[in-house]
């Protein structure tokens, strides 16, 4: 199979790589789930996000870029 054919599929972040970064910026997290694909957190002050992961891994340049 050439490269030109290949299916690239869509790059998803890891529930490590988000916790890891969520911590990094100073959030603690509470829990962590992934669901189709989506990592959704909650902070201990009771804040939710399911927010796209890469835009604050590459922000923190954890990321592939």
């Amino acid at each position: 199979m050439s490269d030109s054919t290949r299916v690239r599929r869509p790059r998803r972040p890891t529930l490590r790589s988000a916790i890891e970064a969520a911590e990094k910026a100073g959030k603690k997290v509470k829990s962590a789930t992934v669901e189709n694909g989506k990592v959704t957190l909650v902070f201990a002050n009771g804040e939710t996000t399911t927010d796209d992961w890469d835009m604050h891994l590459k922000e923190l340049d954890c990321g592939k870029s």
